[in-house]
């Protein structure tokens, strides 16, 4: 177990762990700017987490709320939240569920209520009292990270299999054919 997390940490994962924390903050940021219904601020976390293993989706997920929170202190208390994002989606592309599209759909499911559950509970805990939302359990949560592994899915497809080969977890996608 200890060797495969060591594994996943290979040179071009710990090159690639500051862009996804880039890629998480600037597409976070311009969908705030943007006034757009969703969030889209995991799509580095999920990434490295197909690609890397749940182990690296984690840590991308918490340095990116850590990083973040440097500039608004109110992502540090939500750390946990990608913590598990990272987690869930990397368990899930382990056991082969970025293969097809269907099978995303359900990580989506799975990703938002989790994220759902632990944001409501962190929430709770910082804002004292009930703070749950049905729409935001029902439709903003789901449609956002749904969106997000979505996205994720169609990018690790079009990378090159000589590039997926060089990342820790060539086995959790399958990429597009090129035409011959």
């Amino acid at each position: 177990m200890l060797e495969k997390i060591r594994k996943d940490f290979s040179t071009i994962i710990w090159v690639l762990i500051p862009v996804a924390i880039v890629i998480n903050g600037a597409i976070g940021w311009a969908v705030a700017k943007l006034n757009l219904p969703t969030y889209l601020d995991t799509i580095g976390t999920i990434g490295l987490a197909v690609l890397a293993g749940p182990w690296v989706g984690a840590l991308t997920g918490v340095l990116t709320n850590i990083i973040l929170g440097f500039l608004s202190p109110g992502y540090i208390p939500y750390w946990p939240v990608p913590v598990f994002i990272g987690l869930v989606a990397g368990f899930c592309a382990n056991a082969g569920m970025f293969k097809r599209w269907w099978k995303v759909l359900l990580v989506g499911v799975f990703v938002a209520i989790t994220a759902a559950l632990l944001s409501t509970l962190i929430a709770q805990k910082i804002h004292g009292g009930s703070s749950l939302s049905l729409f935001y359990f029902l439709v903003e949560e789901p449609v956002d990270k749904i969106a997000t592994v979505l996205i994720v899915f169609v990018i690790t497809r079009i990378i090159p299999k000589g590039v997926i080969a060089y990342l820790p977890s060539p086995e959790n996608i399958e990429t597009m054919e090129s035409p011959k």
